[in-house]
């Protein structure tokens, strides 16, 4: 039971802990940090929890009493990455603090919870990655009555808040695997699911993203218009209504509630809800995004992913526009076009990209800045670093006008934007004059401002510093006046400053003089000049101190009015930026601009793997040709032996098409791009422990995706379908799916396998043809050349990849013998013969399906003979030796003595 429902127990309650039990009462789902002095204290569950979570030593308030309460804190200057490390838990975390100086305060301090930091509403730097979008998403069912269970059908609506950059977009979804693609594209740290949707939250709970996921209370339609305008920085809920759909609205007015409510005494810093239009853009679902490796790799990290290739931003605004052009390619010609007329134009003139670039480096993340600023949160190093990037923003302006042939269409809207761009000068200025070099990061450490800027600050610093200087001269004066030569002006800790005159001069003393205190030597007095000196001196550091908060507060009030012209200022950098990033990697890597149409065709000349080219060694990789076209060959079945490059060869085509639909230049000597409206794979084997799922039941399930949300235009690949369970019911489902994909779909499709007998689809129709990775045989071991070739392979060489993994000889000499009495029809073990179909050097089939042939030597003879014809005795160690002649003999069996 809550305290607050036990009298008796909240009488025996300590004002600060009836106080603590009053915060945390309004913030029951939280982890509540209660600031006390120099520590935030956890009480009661708060505490047990945080030790555990953080490790930390639980100790208790009233030990030893039967009212004993578990405690646990952390000092307040470290306390960022003690709530990091919760809110990477998962946790939300209530912020009281003290409102006012305990010293100054008689009595109780009063607190207040002052914000509530959850893992999608992060705005500190130390807390954020400077080159992702820190996403909050809130779902709603679009307003409509669902059964107990949630139904599933949509539309939804998906709203994504990032509240460090003041970005919010909503959409209308038609249904729920479409709102969980969504979902683990934008990959948000926290995810607001509405009550009505329990089974959205279940499916949501198995996504591979990193989200948080909360129950979010009901909403009524009548409170839409009003939780949108109190919580934006301006009235946005006409403008909402008319311009999105209603799910889209109540998406976004969930997001909203949610943040005014952990930031009670702040606006959002929205002023619009941009749309998040999914029917204008490559649709790429968590599985292609996880397969294709496109910004996080096997291992969870960046290494390896087409994101670590591609994006050598130098601003953090343009990191977060690259990957976001990356998960969201365009399906739009037009748009496409535009942005690689961009990139073109910094690959044509590579003085002013460089020159672009280097002015780039120094401008910061000028968008989470000014966010700052406008929340209030902005240190003095903040506004420093602000001041730095809106210096370096107009010689980026310059590098751009420098470009010769501005003049051409392609260029003049990027020449318009040059000409138009606010770069804040205003703001520049000021913030140039007033901060000094290199700022403090907290402004309780003083010594923000130049010299020179602020007179009255000016005065309290130089008291503070010429202290010494000021009571010698005050010392002169008086010695002067009074005529007394042995006046002198001192200090104790008890008597704070005096002027002291010997008894010889105490006549001289005037009457403007107080006495003070009498001693052995003479008299010692004050005066109202010296008090006010004294006063000036004792007080100087802190009048300074708070002389700097003002004129700090101040300065950041003018950055956050003009937040609006800064993050438009930060938005059009972090485009060009993208522009000259994919220009420096097309000339490094010697991409082309792709040929992007409407067409059906999609042709590649010499396209190489983007990722595995960059690691391989210098022109060791070999580019391929690929074309397929709707209205020719639209179905590769591609053969060949594993580690041939059947899959490095398909993912390549995929990653290119997503480069030239995102506005980037390709790995390829000539690329045709007819536009794809989604891209569909299954590549790689894995399994689901957590959801009991074997690795051939993840391929089925992904499999039917595949099948189901195909269209014409879609690109699909797939690898190996079928080898995860018997070889006839594989093959059968491997077919199956062929001839869907190719009758039923009509799309563009890579359909690797090692099943050689799929390969006679090629006979049914024109459209699909049969490709093949080449690979030579040279004695026992196979020599991949990762050349593309036209028909099937004619083995698959397991054996020799066998080898080359390094499985013992003995081990090999028996697959082999195996392998050659399969292929020629021997019986089994139990007197039955294999249903495989053989297959001779040169690939002909040599036995039916169902139709065995007959062993021409005794079965355990031959197994015996192959054997020893396979063995490379150069290869064999004594101790396997020994092994094989143990295993030969038991296959002859008791005949053997």
């Amino acid at each position: 039971m809550h305290p607050s429902e036990q009298p008796a127990a909240r009488k025996k309650l300590t004002p600060v802990m009836r106080q603590y039990e009053e915060a945390k009462a309004l913030h029951p789902d939280a982890i509540l940090f209660f600031r006390m002095g120099d520590f935030y204290e956890m009480f009661n569950d708060d505490a047990v929890l945080v030790s555990r979570a953080l490790n930390l030593t639980l100790t208790s308030r009233n030990k030893g009493e039967p009212e004993e309460i578990p405690m646990a804190g952390v000092p307040h200057h470290a306390a960022h990455g003690y709530i990091a490390r919760l809110l990477a838990l998962g946790h939300k975390v209530a912020i009281c603090e003290q409102c006012g100086d305990p010293s100054k305060i008689k009595g109780l301090v009063p607190r207040q919870v002052v914000r509530v930091v959850t893992p999608g509403l992060v705005t500190d730097s130390e807390q954020l990655d400077a080159r992702a979008n820190h996403y909050l998403a809130a779902v709603d069912g679009g307003g409509a009555p669902r059964g107990d269970g949630g139904a599933t059908g949509g539309p939804y609506g998906l709203s994504l808040l990032d509240l460090s950059t003041g970005e919010l977009s909503a959409t209308s979804i038609p249904d729920a695997a479409t709102l969980l693609a969504e979902l683990a594209r934008a990959d948000p740290r926290e995810a607001l699911i509405a009550r009505d949707l329990p089974d959205v939250r279940a499916a949501a709970t198995s996504l591979a993203c990193r989200a948080a996921l909360r129950d979010d209370d009901d909403l009524d339609s009548a409170q839409i218009a009003s939780i949108l305008d109190d919580a934006a920085l301006e009235p946005i809920s006409a403008a909402a209504l008319a311009e999105h759909p209603l799910p889209a609205v109540r998406a976004a007015a969930r997001a909203l509630r949610f943040a005014r409510r952990c930031s009670p005494g702040a606006r959002i810093p929205v002023r619009r809800i941009a749309p998040h239009d999914t029917s204008g853009t490559l649709r790429i679902d968590e599985t292609a995004q996880s397969h294709l490796e496109l910004v996080r790799a096997a291992d969870g990290g960046r290494r390896g992913t087409l994101l670590d290739v591609v994006d050598c931003t130098v601003t953090p605004g343009g990191a977060r526009l690259l990957r976001r052009r990356l998960l969201t390619p365009l399906a739009d010609v037009a748009g496409i076009r535009r942005r690689l007329d961009e990139v073109e134009l910094f690959v044509s003139h590579p003085r002013a990209r460089g020159e672009l670039r280097e002015a780039l480096g120094g401008v910061g993340d000028l968008e989470r800045l000014s966010v700052r600023a406008l929340l209030g949160e902005a240190t003095p190093r903040d506004l420093g670093c602000l001041r730095d990037g809106l210096t370096a923003a107009p010689a980026a302006v310059a590098a751009v006008r420098s470009i010769p042939d501005l003049g051409s269409a392609a260029a003049e809207p990027l020449l318009a934007e040059a000409a138009a761009l606010d770069l804040a000068a205003d703001v520049r200025a000021e913030l140039t004059a007033a901060l000094i070099e290199r700022p403090p990061p907290n402004a309780r450490e003083g010594g923000i401002f130049r010299e020179g800027y602020d007179k009255e600050l000016d005065e309290a610093r130089a008291v503070e510093k010429n202290a010494t200087e000021l009571i010698l001269a005050l010392e002169a004066k008086l010695r002067s006046q009074t005529g007394a030569p042995s006046l002198r002006v001192k200090y104790t800790r008890v008597f704070g400053w005096y002027i002291e005159v010997t008894r010889a001069h105490v006549s001289k003393v005037p009457e403007t003089f107080r006495r003070k205190q009498t001693v052995a030597t003479g008299e010692r007095y004050t005066s109202d000049e010296l008090d006010e000196l004294a006063d000036k001196i004792e007080h100087a550091g802190a009048r300074a101190l708070e002389r700097e908060t003002a004129i700090f507060e101040r300065l950041r009030t003018l950055v956050a009015k003009s937040e609006g012209r800064l993050r438009a200022l930060a938005r059009r950098l972090a485009a060009w930026d993208v522009a000259a990033a994919l220009a420096d990697v097309a000339h490094r890597n010697d991409y082309v601009r792709p040929h992007v149409t409407s067409g059906e065709a999609l042709a590649i000349r010499d396209g190489r793997h983007p990722v595995v080219e960059r690691f391989a060694a210098a022109g060791h990789f070999v580019p391929n040709d690929t074309r397929l076209d709707l209205a020719g060959e639209r179905l590769w079945l591609i053969t060949g032996p594993n580690m041939a490059g059947k899959s490095t060869l398909m993912r390549q085509v995929a990653l290119i098409v997503v480069l030239a639909q995102m506005g980037s230049y390709v790995p390829a000597r000539e690329a045709e791009i007819g536009l794809v409206d989604r891209i569909l794979s299954r590549v790689g084997a894995s399994d689901n422990v957590a959801r009991g799922e074997s690795t051939f039941m993840v391929e089925m399930r992904e499999t039917a995706e595949i099948l189901r949300d195909a269209t014409r235009r879609s690109l699909v690949i797939l690898d190996e379908i079928g080898r995860g369970t018997s070889t006839y019911d594989g093959l059968a489902i491997a077919w199956a799916v062929a001839e869907h994909l190719f009758e039923a779909v009509g799309c563009r499709a890579l359909f690797a396998t090692h099943y050689h007998e799929l390969t006679e689809l090629s006979a049914r129709a024109p459209g699909i043809a049969n490709y093949s990775v080449a690979a030579r045989e040279h004695g026992d071991d196979v020599i991949f050349l990762h050349k593309l070739e036209a028909g099937p392979a004619s083995r698959s060489y397991g054996v020799a990849v066998a080898r080359l993994a390094g499985v013992p000889e003995g081990v090999l000499a028996r697959a082999r013998a195996i392998l050659a009495a399969l292929e020629s029809g021997a019986a089994l073990p139990g007197g039955k013969h294999a249903s495989l179909r053989g297959r001779s050097r040169s690939g002909a089939a040599q036995l039916d399906l169902f139709v065995p042939a007959q062993a021409a030597v005794p079965p355990e003879q031959a197994a015996v003979i192959e054997t020893l014809r396979s063995v490379d005795v150069d290869r064999l160690a004594p101790l396997d030796a020994l092994k094989l002649v143990v295993k030969l003999k038991g296959l002859l069996g008791n005949g053997a003595k």
